[in-house]
């Protein structure tokens, strides 16, 4: 009985502290951005509060290079690359998927901006975009997405983010926000780039 309670309580702390954010809440303008922690495909250590000294970032979330959106966003992220930087924009892509198939993903595509492995989920449940990949949660193509997350991610992690886009301030403070749960819709960057005009 004693082990059955434990083995409960485990579930409910470290499987059950992802909480589906499909449909609900997300950061919205004018919120304190959280801090944003890791390390890139590169080994660059990345520390969001020094980016944000000297740049504003743009931060991406994205499921896995199995995703063709993920992919055809990616790719368009490349083209605009230059002229977001030139805006002293920083780029930082967050993503579950595994360091070796982030570099795979970098390599294919000659991507230079900084993809960051979220480790422990952390950073997609700060901005609130995680959830768990559930039939509720994903009920179109459940079973080809569940196959590409058990292989992409690291075991017995079933958590993706919803693909959302925000632009930090050098205050801190989040400037602009795309979040929709229908993965096809994603941020346009040449939206971003007016807007810093």
């Amino acid at each position: 009985m004693m082990k059955i309670a434990l083995i409960t309580l485990f579930q409910f702390l470290f499987i059950g502290k992802v909480t589906s954010q499909i449909n609900k809440e997300h950061l919205n303008i004018g919120e304190k951005a959280p801090k944003i922690v890791g390390v890139d495909q590169f080994g660059n250590k990345i520390d969001s509060d020094k980016i944000l000294e000297k740049n504003q970032i743009l931060l991406i979330f994205y499921r896995g290079n199995w995703c063709p959106y993920c992919n055809k966003h990616l790719k368009s992220l490349e083209e605009n690359l230059q002229k977001l930087q030139a805006k002293n924009i920083k780029v930082l892509l967050v993503t579950p998927e595994k360091v070796d198939k982030i570099k795979g993903t970098s390599a294919k595509y000659n991507n230079s901006f900084s993809i960051i492995h979220d480790a422990n989920d952390e950073i997609m449940n700060n901005y609130k975009v995680a959830f768990n990949v559930t039939k509720e949660n994903v009920p179109k193509y459940f079973e080809f997405t569940l196959n590409k997350v058990q292989k992409y991610n690291e075991k017995e992690n079933l958590v993706l983010p919803v693909p959302a886009t925000y632009l930090i301030g050098k205050d801190k403070k989040i400037k602009y926000v795309q979040y929709d749960p229908d993965y096809k819709n994603r941020s346009n960057f040449e939206t971003i780039l007016a807007m810093l005009n």
